[in-house]
C-alpha cells in the first residue's frame, strides 16, 4: 500500500487536531465491548479504538466514526471507513472540509 499524503497534526490538550488541506489515512484496531471509550495512539498513522458497542449491525462502526470525530475535531461525516467495515483491523479516511 503507497504511502499517504503527508500532512500536519497538532497536538493540543492531549487530542490531535488535523490541519491540512489533505486528506489523512489512519489505520485502526477496534476493539468493540470495551469497558470504556478510549483512542489510544501507537504509532505515525496507528490507532487503537476502544468502543462500547457490539460489532454486529454496523454499531461499532458508527461509534469508532464518531470518536475519531470528536479526538480530531472533525464532523462525523468527513470520517469515512475506507476499508474493514466487517474487520477489526479499518483503514480510516479523515477528509478535508476545503
Amino acid at each position: 500500500m503507497a504511502n499517504p499524503p503527508r500532512s500536519n497534526i497538532k497536538v493540543t490538550a492531549g487530542k490531535e487536531q488535523v490541519s491540512s488541506k489533505k486528506n489523512i489515512c489512519l489505520k485502526v484496531k477496534v476493539q468493540p465491548r470495551a469497558r470504556q471509550q478510549k483512542v489510544q495512539k501507537i504509532g505515525e498513522r496507528e490507532y487503537t479504538v476502544r468502543v462500547l458497542s457490539p460489532p454486529s449491525e454496523g454499531k461499532a462502526n458508527k461509534e469508532v466514526i464518531a470518536i475519531l470525530a470528536s479526538h480530531f475535531h472533525l464532523p462525523p461525516s468527513r470520517v469515512k471507513i475506507l476499508k474493514g467495515k466487517k474487520s477489526r483491523q479499518k483503514i480510516i479516511i479523515l477528509e478535508d472540509g476545503t
